[in-house]
């Protein structure tokens, strides 16, 4: 025993090192057994220090502090024991470390190899999840188990005043990674009992578990008041599932469900389905607002008679009173190498996807893109490689959201083998595809296709200065058609073309050959260079820059082929003669950073740097035009359209650029698109169980627009009747006639598309975030969609509220959204602004 009195020192401190074989920190897994467990280094120190049982157990009184890795242990009094690993300590005992701390307890013991033990009358704090558990006696089971009595639990991170919310019960039983059961609870608001809890089961993690999540809310004018409760099922370790009931007052009543498993590593499947029944909905078919999509461009000869309520007999049926959806994927790879996979996406109506989408829980970008699909697609195939070959075969069925699907060719199936060889040892390489698919559909030309491309590819460098490469491939393409024969209408109007004296003729388009076969060849071949400058620049951050030329010559030659003859099916069948050469020329800049960072000093007056560099593509500007051999037929001469490309990227989290196309005839622009993307790059510290906060503030801008074609009425419409010659020239516009919009190719053009998007995530404090995402529509005026949210955290970083505004065109609907999260407990865990 080792006494000082305390008036010769301020304090006496004895250190003790003890290098022992532990267990890892107090609260971590415990180590697979039969693993060797490295030394660590303990730090004793205390006023008054004793050493007993021959050593093997330590005891201290008065500013005791004990330290092990990360882990430091405040408090009055402690005795450890060497050998067995049990450590005591008593009043006003604090432990700090990373992943969890004890604010403050009487009587705290542990045994560091099982990883057990008990705090009396404690507080105690786990980092991850936020969570708090107090009680008279908390006690620590193995793994990350905890059993307290007389205990109260909470996610709040309050400093000052009672937490937003907190349960007390008379047992409490948590498992870190899984449940907690409450046994004669009371559930708190600011102190202030509102809920007894007999008995409940719920969630303590951050990913969900099995239990009920919070309920979402919302409100719209046309559909109503929205109440959505989920329910989370975790069925094993490998899979679990979601299922959600549905509620929208004025229009209608249903249920979501997802399933989601992982047999091994090798096999994983995930299902999702809806279904919804219009049950509330009045006129159903009134809230299209578009009907030149979804099968729903007809008239009637004569005005209807007015519809009851819930009268779905309307013959433009496009929203039908049940309504469902099932969306499914697979992967599984075999010992062997054979791949299978799925991907199957089907909808009971084609204005599903435009309606209904929100309701299926998807992130903004997937809702977004699913709304503005062309299509959807179902497919099942195989996929097997060897070495540089693959063999694939697929099944395809497409829903088409815009046109009928009687008219869709459906691609089932499809084989494709592809392969590429090095020849001999020369630098010559073969490659080839061969392709056989089967095209099926009611009212079109269908039948089976194969396509056989070899190709011959010879690259070459030049004394490294020049580089580029030539390619032959032979072509050839055999048919056998099932149905030869495709038809379409016509519609013949007299002047004027508003008196609705219009009469509409079936015309047969097309009768092809039933068997028949087109052959090609195509030749292609490229040559560049590069030279460039290195820039040395003083400062310490850019040290040079480097600007790279790359000029290229690239050359293409189809040969001309026989096609009007065979079937249009997909950009296979339709391949054109071209003889044309290309230009282009590409800057590329170059940037190398130094980045000076702190290096442990050597002198204490002397602080060394260590460097490290960085090379990135600063900039990049491409320009690029074509030039045809041959004069072509149509007005716009020679040369191609003048494509200009720009990329900046000054910093990592900042970049701007853009793209036009110019025809240079007319001097038009064709195309152009332009963005502009920045977010914060400044680290965020601090951690928050709302994965919204986690995120920078962020700036994305783009503009895209399309000009006049020759096609540009299909933008608006794209099932259209086509006007016979004959009838007079008209200007495109809406055709009042009792076939509906129509389409005369002499009509005058009109720009596709103009669109400026705007998307922005904002902290406007450490507890309020906006959101704004929209898109403005030039070419109609108005908004195409429009979407804002406010998002706000509480100080104690235990619950967040969303308030949600979206409005869109098609429907043209405005809804309200709110959404409440008790962190830790509810079901936030993935951001809801992406």
């Amino acid at each position: 025993m080792f006494t000082h009195a305390r008036k010769a020192f301020a304090s006496f401190c004895l250190t003790l090192a003890l290098v022992l074989f532990a267990a890892g920190p107090l609260f971590a897994q415990a180590a697979r057994a039969g693993t060797p467990k490295p030394p660590e280094q303990i730090d004793f120190t205390a006023d008054n220090m004793s050493v007993t049982e021959k050593g093997s157990t330590v005891e201290g009184q008065g500013h005791v502090e004990f330290k092990r890795q990360e882990m430091i242990l405040h408090a009055d009094q402690l005795r450890f024991n060497r050998e067995t690993q049990d450590m005591e300590a008593t009043g006003n005992v604090a432990i700090e470390d990373p992943e969890w701390k004890i604010k403050q307890a009487d009587r705290v013991r542990f045994n560091l190899n099982e990883e057990t033990g008990t705090i009396e009358k404690g507080d105690l704090f786990l980092e991850k999840g936020h969570l708090t558990m107090t009680g008279d006696r908390l006690q620590k089971l193995s793994g990350q188990s905890y059993h307290i009595d007389e205990g109260v639990f909470t996610t709040c991170l309050c400093d000052d005043g009672p937490p937003t919310w907190k349960i007390a019960a008379k047992e409490i039983d948590i498992e870190r990674e899984g449940t907690g059961v409450i046994k004669r609870g009371m559930f708190y608001i600011m102190d202030v009992p509102v809920l007894y809890i007999p008995y409940a089961i719920f969630p303590v993690r951050t990913e969900r578990e099995t239990g009920f999540l919070f309920p979402e809310f919302g409100s719209s004018g046309k559909n109503g008041f929205r109440f959505v409760q989920p329910f989370y099922w975790a069925i094993s370790k490998s899979s679990d599932a979601t299922v959600s009931f549905d509620i929208e007052t004025k229009a209608r009543i249903g249920a979501i469900g997802q399933y989601r498993t992982m047999f091994s590593k090798d096999f994983s499947a995930e299902l999702d389905g809806s279904y919804f029944n219009e049950l509330f909905r009045t006129n159903p078919n009134g809230d299209v607002g578009d009907k030149t999509i979804a099968d729903c461009n007809r008239k009637p000869t004569a005005a209807p008679p007015p519809l009851p309520a819930n009268d779905y007999s309307n013959n433009c049926d496009v929203i039908p009173r049940n309504r469902w959806s099932a969306v499914a994927n697979h992967r599984q790879t075999a010992a062997s190498g054979w791949t299978t996979y799925s991907d199957i996406a089907l909808f009971s109506d084609d204005f599903f996807v435009r309606e209904l989408t929100h309701n299926l829980h998807f992130n903004y970008d997937q809702e977004r893109d699913i709304k503005t699909s062309r299509y959807t697609q179902a497919r099942v195939g195989f996929l097997q490689g060897w070495g540089d070959m693959t063999l694939q075969g697929e099944g395809t069925y497409y829903q088409d959201f815009i046109q009928a699907d009687k008219v869709t060719l459906q691609r089932t199936p499809q084989i494709a083998f592809t392969g590429r060889k090095v020849l001999w040892n020369t630098p010559l390489e073969l490659r080839w595809r061969a392709a056989g698919i089967n095209y099926l559909s009611q009212h079109a030309p269908d039948g089976l296709r194969f396509d056989i491309r070899p190709e011959l590819v010879l690259p070459f460098n030049l004394a490294n200065y020049l580089h580029g490469s030539i390619n032959v491939a032979p072509r050839e393409t055999l048919y056998h058609l099932y149905d030869n024969t495709a038809s379409f209408s016509t519609v013949t109007c007299a002047a004027p073309l508003n008196n609705r004296s219009c009469t509409k003729d079936p015309q047969t388009l097309r009768s092809f050959t039933r068997n028949n076969s087109r052959e090609l060849v195509e030749i292609t071949s490229n040559v560049g260079t590069s030279f460039g400058s290195v820039f040395s620049l003083s400062g310490s951050g850019l040290q040079k820059i480097k600007h790279v030329v790359e000029p290229e010559v690239s050359y293409l030659f189809i040969s001309r082929s026989k096609q009007n003859d065979i079937p249009f099916m997909d950009g296979v069948d339709r391949v054109n003669h071209r003889n044309q050469a290309t230009f282009s020329l590409t800057n590329r800049f170059w940037g190398k950073f130094s980045q000076l960072t702190p290096a442990p000093p050597v002198d204490t007056d002397v602080e060394m740097v260590s460097g490290t560099e960085d090379t990135r593509e600063l900039a990049r500007l491409k320009f690029a035009i074509g030039y045809s051999m041959e004069k072509p037929n149509g007005p716009g001469g020679r040369l191609s359209d003048l494509d200009t490309g720009l990329r900046v990227i000054p910093k990592d989290y900042l970049a701007f650029g853009g793209d036009l196309s110019i025809n240079p005839g007319s001097g038009t622009v064709s195309q152009a698109a332009a963005l502009f993307s920045i977010f914060d790059p400044r680290p965020i510290t601090r951690r928050v169980l709302d994965q919204d906060f986690m995120r920078p503030n962020s700036l994305d801008l783009s503009y895209r627009f399309i000009g006049k074609t020759a096609n540009s009425p299909l933008a608006e419409n794209a099932n259209p009747i086509l006007v016979n010659p004959n009838s007079p020239t008209r200007v495109c516009s809406s055709l009042d006639t009792q076939f509906g919009d129509t389409f005369d190719p002499r009509c005058e053009r009109t720009n596709v598309q103009g669109l400026l998007s705007l998307r922005a995530l904002f902290h406007v404090t450490d507890y309020l975030l906006l959101f704004y995402d929209t898109t403005y529509n030039f070419q109609k005026s108005r908004f195409a969609t429009n979407r804002g949210a406010i998002k706000i955290l509480s100080k104690c970083e235990c619950w967040s509220v969303t308030l949600a505004l979206n409005q869109s065109t098609n429907p043209a609907t405005t809804s309200f959204k709110f959404h409440f999260d008790l962190l830790g407990l509810s079901s936030q865990s993935k951001p809801s602004f992406k």
